[in-house]
């Protein structure tokens, strides 16, 4: 007779789906490419504003609307690709399969480590904005600091993509396993709603950048 020990030795360990951690991890990491984009048009508009130091605030507003063109359009996609993951999901979750699930922890560092590009990207625009402010003084006081920021993006963007590419392809341990439940479930329309609040917030500041190119008021 069998030991428990013995028995679960002789069950296999299951592999996790390729598809049902592919997609999402998909869905994170395109932004990244979007996000290096964005911060080099970005470090453009900073080396133009220190040649031309007379350039104007709807210039520099412009400028900085179309460094955001790139970052809002693939948000918009990535919120696409997004749900199309929510879906595999479910259908997992009421069906048959062969291969375990990603567990709810693989989609909430997935997720983390694909909207760190993102919050480094809106933390150097907020810098910008504030240095092109009435009354701030101007860029050169913190053109540094933008720098670093922007420099970080993009560091960040290529590290992010590394690590969601191979975690979508290589075999998984135990902990990222999980059989059938609820939880990454959850954990992937809480990093849905995510992604839908951040492109919610560039196409706002995309649209008000642009509202100063034409002459609005800061």
């Amino acid at each position: 007779m069998m030991t428990q020990d013995q028995a679960s030795e002789s069950v296999p360990v299951r592999r996790v789906s390729v598809l049902g951690r592919f997609v999402p991890a998909f869905s994170y990491a395109i932004t990244a490419p979007a996000c290096i984009i964005s911060a080099l048009l970005l470090l453009g508009v900073m080396r133009a504003m220190r040649t031309a130091e007379a350039a104007g605030l709807s210039a520099v507003a412009g400028g900085m609307a179309e460094a955001n063109l790139p970052i809002s359009l693939t948000l918009y996609f990535a919120t696409a690709v997004g749900m199309i993951g929510i879906v595999v999901a479910v259908v997992r979750l009421f069906t048959t399969n062969t291969a375990a699930s990603p567990s709810a922890w693989f989609f909430l560092i997935a997720g983390c480590i694909g909207l760190a590009p993102l919050l480094l990207l809106w933390q150097s625009e907020t810098l910008f904005i504030q240095a092109i402010s009435p009354g701030s003084g101007g860029i050169a006081r913190v053109a540094s600091s933008i720098q670093l920021w922007l420099t970080l993006t993009i560091v960040f963007a290529f590290i992010a993509d590394s690590i969601l590419l191979i975690a979508s392809l290589v075999p998984l341990p135990a902990v990222m396993r999980t059989p059938r439940s609820y939880a990454p479930l959850l954990v992937l329309v809480l990093m849905e709603v995510g992604l839908i609040g951040m492109a919610v917030a560039f196409q706002m500041r995309t649209s008000w950048l642009r509202h100063l190119r034409f002459g609005g008021r800061f």
